[in-house]
């Protein structure tokens, strides 16, 4: 399969393609760099210093929250009696 045919598989409710949770992140992160490098070409044009820092403490609260969101799933699953092996991430 080609990347055109995985993109567009990804649309439907078939294993094929790639995942939507993937897709999601990725639109949300390309998202982010853009928007944050018209910020930051704009802070540093008209010297803003705090822009700068609204700008990478904005993009660590992103991490963060990607990664709290991964790790509440596992500690449901795990707590309703499921398997933390076997998660979307991870295609099981």
């Amino acid at each position: 399969m080609t990347n055109i045919d995985n993109l567009l598989n990804s649309f439907n409710n078939t294993p094929n393609g790639w995942s939507g949770r993937k897709l999601s992140a990725f639109t949300g992160v390309a998202m982010g760099v853009i928007i944050s490098y018209a910020a930051l070409y704009y802070a540093f044009k008209e010297k803003h210093p705090e822009l700068i820092q609204f700008i990478f403490v904005l993009w660590l609260i992103f991490a963060l929250l990607c990664l709290s969101v991964i790790t509440f799933e596992q500690v449901i699953k795990f707590k309703n009696g499921g398997d933390i092996a076997k998660t979307e991430t991870n295609g099981g």
